[in-house]
């Protein structure tokens, strides 16, 4: 690595994205295969970040039960009944091990709109409508003004 793309430890955030119970769990409805046996060391990474007090930000998808949120791909699932990350239900939260209290729960009306929710001293949880966390959010604007030059 060069100078210009070695980790500055110093001025880092995390960012997790879709760590949701419904794309995580073992026998899931849209389970993403091999990120349960990777949670451990997600969780070892955010240990770190609290530690040293970087900013941690947990990227979240919210699939409304009429579709009208919904990527192309799953909208007819999500049309014909299947609740997939489905706004204050267990499969939409945050895999407990991951979060910085186990009882915290989402809080989708703020996340929806496009707050983020904040979990913990400098870890926040941010809805994005589409696949890319920067698409449509404030994501990028947050990074640079809130946690300065990361």
């Amino acid at each position: 690595m060069n100078k210009y793309t070695l980790p500055k430890q110093s001025s880092s955030a995390l960012i997790s994205i879709d760590v949701q119970n419904d794309f995580t769990l073992i026998g899931a409805p849209m389970e993403i295969r091999g990120t349960h046996e990777k949670v451990l060391q997600m969780l070892q990474l955010l240990t770190a970040f609290r530690a040293a007090e970087r900013p941690i930000i947990h990227v979240i998808r919210l699939y409304l039960p009429d579709g009208s949120n919904v990527d192309a791909c799953r909208k007819e699932m999500i049309e014909n009944g299947m609740a997939i990350a489905a706004p204050s239900t267990t499969g939409a939260e945050l895999v407990d091990e991951l979060k910085p209290d186990k009882l915290i729960r989402l809080t989708p009306e703020g996340l929806l709109q496009g707050e983020f929710q904040l979990l913990g001293k400098q870890e926040w949880a941010m809805y994005k409508p589409r696949w890319d966390a920067f698409y449509q959010t404030t994501l990028e604007s947050r990074l640079h003004c809130s946690f300065g030059n990361l």
